[in-house]
């Protein structure tokens, strides 16, 4: 089952309910090589052509040489109509043989590199909609190109590492829960519906960590 603690921040509550796309869920650490994968979300009810989106990752480890340098090697440029209601998924060939699903867009292995990161969403006018901080340490800057920013959500670490990932509760919600470590993840589920766990508790305020540690 999917950690039933959520984290939701206030500062990216009224952002990210009016997204006209949100970034669903994302698995980027899982034991062995990783099954990655980063799930979008239609929030409308029409049909949004994603031509000129890109979805963004920054190093964000503060005390490494690779600071602020493009996390995974590239930005990944979004392509293809995203249904109303509907996900599209960016993912590894691994992450397809193991979860079952077609994805809409293919990324190479490790493209979600195993230390703390800062995810950013542009539209086709490269506005920033939505960013995600993932760390494994309270050293840990969230940054767009080395310049420090307040992110939308932020969260982590699981125990002492990583978060393997994480999901909305519920798609397009702004409550945010981790997902659990290991090969395949038991509770990621690209390209379909976020279940709300039972009883999640929400914990509101920007930073807020998730204390519950990875199951080995």
């Amino acid at each position: 089952m999917k950690l039933t603690i959520a984290i939701a921040a206030l500062a990216g509550i009224a952002g990210a309910a009016n997204a006209s796309v949100t970034i669903n869920e994302v698995l980027g650490s899982t034991s062995g090589s990783d099954a990655e994968f980063i799930e979008l979300y239609n929030t409308t009810g029409a049909d949004i052509d994603l031509t000129g989106w890109s979805i963004e990752l920054w190093d964000s480890d503060f005390d490494t040489a690779g600071f602020g340098q493009e996390d995974g090697g590239s930005t990944f440029m979004l392509s293809g109509v995203i249904g109303a209601g509907g996900h599209h998924t960016l993912g590894n060939a691994l992450s397809q043989s193991t979860y079952g699903y077609v994805a809409d867009q293919l990324i190479g292995a490790n493209s979600i590199e195993n230390g703390s990161y800062t995810m950013v969403l542009r539209d086709a006018g490269s506005a920033i909609v939505e960013t995600f901080f993932v760390t494994d340490s309270d050293l840990d800057v969230a940054n767009i190109g080395g310049t420090p920013i307040t992110p939308d959500f932020a969260f982590g670490p699981d125990g002492s590492f990583l978060p393997a990932g994480f999901y909305r509760i519920g798609d397009g919600s702004s409550n945010i829960g981790l997902l659990e470590f290991g090969q395949p993840s038991p509770s990621a589920t690209p390209d379909a519906a976020n279940i709300p766990a039972p009883g999640a508790l929400a914990l509101l305020g920007l930073g807020g960590l998730a204390t519950t540690r990875r199951r080995r």
